[in-house]
């Protein structure tokens, strides 16, 4: 949905915030974002706050020119951009594992008969 008083899109921020963010950040401003909906005040005094200053001013603005329901939208991508990225590491990792040689272990081996 499109603010209609200032022509802000949701999805602009939210493109913005894949794109140019990193982990830290994007956590930042969704915690920013809680923070102003819980308190009900805006994105910009909690940037103040807490002293999230690795969050351009910018996107602190244009998430305050949201209604609640489009700030909750861009938290939700967010979050979800954040899980998507922890369950593709998560996979990489696990696959990677299934890929690693593994040393024998004499002990568990069965004792072949030209041994003897």
């Amino acid at each position: 949905m499109t603010n209609s008083l200032t022509d802000i899109n949701p999805v602009d921020i939210i493109t913005h915030v894949e794109q140019n963010f990193n982990r830290s950040q994007a956590t930042g401003l969704n915690s920013l974002i809680f923070l102003a909906l819980r308190e009900q005040t805006t994105v910009g005094h909690q940037r103040k706050e807490w002293g999230f200053e690795d969050i351009p001013e910018q996107i602190v603005a244009w998430c305050d020119e949201l209604e609640d329901e489009d700030l909750l939208e861009v938290a939700t991508a967010i979050a979800t951009g954040l899980l998507d990225e922890i369950t593709t590491i998560s996979m990489f990792t696990e696959n990677a594992q299934n890929y690693t040689a593994q040393s024998i272990d004499d002990q568990k081996q069965p004792t072949l008969l030209s041994d003897y």
